[in-house]
């Protein structure tokens, strides 16, 4: 089943709930960036973390999410839109060390020390927050982030489950959120089962989506807005030529001289974007440097 992320109200408890099931966009991440086992999970666990972020909020909104740390992992940077599109990449991507499951499990790879980052672009306004990591647990830090950054009353939980050999077996999460006049006592119930609920609903469903997570997680409440989820890149052959004109007209004219063609490799989704020389050539006319063609 493709990957997507459906909103809904809790009515009775005035509660906002995001369920998202994103095992498509971590393996096709996972593939792109050629991740080992390790890196790949604590990517999709951020991929699942970026899209409920991203559910949040209106219009074209993009969330950029980012955990840094003093670990071999190092950390990764997911970009989410209101509209479904994720990418994104791990800084060490050839990380293969996990511990036993549990608080500890990636406590090896994280490290002690780092920082969880949300930047959301707003239209031509940007708003940062960033708090320390206090669990080395991504889940965990994301629920310190809300609680210490948003202050929003919020709860999410994020599983990554195995089937067989395949690691990313089922990658989903959910998310919920107070709004005004919402019932407390029942964001910190349904919140302090949540971890144990998500793996139960997600390892009982025969195939998973966000529409049966939903109904297995809540029973009777109808999802309201359902929006697909994609691994897509926005990067091109002419942003990657922005990138080489912004180099400046020296350096573009010492590409010409040494190399003759070059080619830039999107961080983001490994695409490699062949610069040729008449490429080149037409970056100098743009810079006030035109060549002789030969």
């Amino acid at each position: 089943m493709a990957d997507s992320i459906v909103r809904t109200l809790l009515q009775e408890s005035n509660l906002k709930v995001s369920v998202a099931v994103v095992t498509e966009v971590a393996r096709e991440a996972r593939r792109r960036h050629r991740m080992l086992p390790a890196s790949a999970s604590l990517f999709a666990q951020g991929a699942v973390g970026a899209a409920l972020l991203a559910s949040l909020q209106k219009g074209e909104t993009r969330i950029n999410l980012q955990l840094e740390c003093d670990g071999p992992f190092r950390g990764f940077f997911v970009d989410a839109a209101a509209n479904g599109e994720i990418r994104g990449y791990v800084k060490n991507p050839h990380l293969d060390l996990e511990l036993s499951s549990g608080v500890f499990q990636w406590r090896a790879a994280l490290g002690n020390t780092g920082f969880l980052s949300v930047l959301r672009d707003v239209g031509s306004e940007y708003y940062r927050s960033s708090v320390e990591l206090v669990a080395m647990r991504f889940e965990d830090d994301l629920n310190h982030y809300f609680a210490t950054s948003d202050q929003v009353a919020t709860r999410v939980s994020i599983t990554v489950q195995r089937e067989g050999d395949e690691g990313l077996g089922r990658v989903a999460g959910v998310l919920l959120q107070a709004l005004p006049d919402s019932d407390p006592e029942a964001l910190r119930r349904l919140g302090g089962e949540l971890e144990t609920r998500l793996h139960d609903a997600v390892e009982s469903l025969e195939v998973l989506d966000a529409t049966a997570l939903l109904a297995a997680l809540f029973p009777g409440v109808p999802p309201m807005i359902e929006t697909p989820l994609k691994f897509t890149c926005n990067c091109s052959k002419e942003r990657a030529m922005g990138t080489i004109q912004g180099l400046g007209v020296d350096e573009v004219q010492d590409i010409v001289d040494t190399m003759g063609s070059t080619a830039v490799t999107c961080q983001f989704c490994g695409a490699r974007h062949e610069i040729t020389l008449p490429d080149l050539w037409e970056l100098l006319e743009r810079l006030g440097r035109p060549q002789p063609k030969h």
